[in-house]
């Protein structure tokens, strides 16, 4: 079973149907993308890339931001990319960004562990902006 399915598997057991999720396949990989609230009225973005090989994940947590001050961003940027190691923080197209690249093994729990994690990371660090 591929970690695609054992991710269905594990979010239909969760009661989150497979058609919750948008998912696009691309040259060699996998993207299943959902949304997840943040804080009041805030949603972010969770994309997942499963690549072929049963083995490399890529886990992105994304907010959308619009009013916020470069200078002050990016040196906070540089601060959480100090203060968190196996994890990058970044800004592309206004989008305030968490990533991550691992291998699993083939397994799942990994997957969803560093999901968790992120998603947790973000909503203690990206509330400052909006």
């Amino acid at each position: 079973m591929s970690m695609i399915d054992d991710f269905y598997s594990f979010s239909e057991t969760q009661g989150i149907a497979r058609n919750a999720f948008y998912e696009e396949k691309g040259d060699g990989f996998t993207v299943v993308t959902f949304s997840e609230e943040g804080e009041t009225d805030c949603l972010y973005n969770v994309a997942i890339v499963f690549f072929d090989d049963n083995n490399l994940v890529e886990v992105y947590v994304r907010k959308y931001i619009k009013n916020y001050d470069e200078f002050t961003l990016l040196k906070r940027i540089n601060d959480w990319n100090c203060k968190y190691s196996g994890i990058t923080f970044f800004i592309d197209d206004d989008m305030l960004t968490i990533k991550s690249h691992f291998t699993t093994g083939g397994d799942i729990d990994p997957v969803l562990k560093e999901m968790v994690d992120e998603m947790s990371i973000a909503k203690e660090e990206f509330p400052l902006f909006s």
